[in-house]
């Protein structure tokens, strides 16, 4: 039926320059404003919150893996310094020990280079463990901010082509409204039928 509504627009007799045709854009323009002006102002709105709303989530989220990884940067920094203050600590006490052990003194030097060792091989673990949980937990916040990201994507883009489909219903609106103009100043002719 469309197809045959814009066939009958087409073959329709428009009056070679009569007095009338040059207002009647503008009243098709007016009643188009007064029909679908406050929709698409509605329209607008729409855009304008959902995409102010995608924004503060995107700001927020920032801010929250910034804070998280602060957090979690501050936790490790301190971490570290335990474990080097420690080590630091138990260096200085078995240096003083072998000091005040002097006839044992080849003892307990093979002694500290073990537990050295073992200590150095301790926090290259501890360092290892800390860098993997600290790698995990950033692929973790990274993995949700783009599953956040991608489900804000989503739903912005069904918004948009709820949007479009509502604009395209206002086209199809324009031509009926254009028929009945055209039948109402008996401009309007049927296509011939064969």
């Amino acid at each position: 039926m469309a197809k045959a509504e814009k066939k009958g627009v087409k073959n329709a007799k428009v009056p070679k320059e009569n007095k009338t045709s040059a207002a009647e854009p503008e009243n098709i323009d007016k009643i188009r404003d007064i029909l679908f002006g406050s929709k698409e102002r509605q329209y607008e709105q729409k855009f304008s919150t959902i995409e102010t709303a995608i924004h503060k989530e995107i700001g927020d989220l920032r801010n929250e893996t910034k804070k998280a990884l602060g957090s979690l940067e501050n936790y490790v920094k301190k971490e570290l310094a335990s474990l080097t203050d420690q080590m630091r600590t138990e260096k200085d006490e078995r240096l003083e020990s072998n000091d005040a052990l002097a006839g044992k003194i080849e003892e307990a030097r093979r002694a500290l280079d073990r537990k050295l060792s073992q200590l150095s091989d301790k926090t290259v673990a501890g360092q290892r463990d800390l860098q993997e949980q600290l790698l995990q937990q950033s692929k973790n916040l990274l993995e949700e901010i783009h599953d956040k990201h991608e489900s804000l994507s989503a739903d912005l883009e069904r918004a948009a082509a709820e949007l479009r489909q509502d604009k395209t219903d206002r086209v199809e609106l324009a031509n009926m409204l254009m028929e009945v103009a055209l039948r109402l100043k008996d401009e309007f002719e049927l296509p011939p039928t064969d």
